[in-house]
């Protein structure tokens, strides 16, 4: 399903933090933009979350649990998930942008998910399903971590940074 949901916010052209903030090194949009966009994802994740707690208040032990195995893990654990996470959003955005051909998004999303990567926006529904906003510090990081790895392919990828 979250291959699906890229794959629709790449076809409409919409703003996803994890899709977008690698490029900000390009200067197009100003800081406080990625911040709009990363406030605002967290507002639609929220939104979800709510909704689907209403429809099914079971979801609140499930995604707590969830949460709980996430803050079990080392800080610099997550850091380095998000970061992953990261390179591999960077590259289905990117290969949407080059080709139009959603295949690198089907590919990307699921090696992600399958590799127990982090990724900050889909971790806002469980922090928000599972009512577990001691969650937030984690998450936080987990966002530098994504903004990391997309960011450093970006730049390498563009030749500002020779590794």
């Amino acid at each position: 399903m979250f291959s699906f949901a890229l794959y629709m916010v790449c076809l409409f052209g919409l703003d996803l933090f994890t899709g977008k903030i690698g490029f900000i090194t390009d200067r197009v949009k100003p800081v406080w933009w990625y911040a709009a966009v990363f406030l605002g994802n967290f507002a639609g994740a929220a939104a979800v979350a709510f909704l689907c707690i209403a429809a099914d208040p079971g979801l609140v032990a499930a995604a707590s649990a969830m949460i709980d195995a996430k803050l079990a893990v080392p800080w610099w654990s997550l850091f380095f998930r998000g970061l992953l996470c990261g390179i591999l959003m960077y590259a289905a955005v990117v290969s949407w942008k080059k080709s139009g051909n959603p295949l690198g998004i089907f590919l990307c999303i699921p090696m992600f998910i399958l590799s127990g990567f982090e990724h900050s926006i889909a971790d806002i529904s469980y922090l928000c399903m599972g009512l577990r906003f001691d969650f937030l510090p984690a998450l936080l990081l987990i966002a530098l971590g994504n903004a990391a790895g997309s960011i450093l392919v970006h730049v390498t990828r563009n030749g500002i940074l020779k590794v």
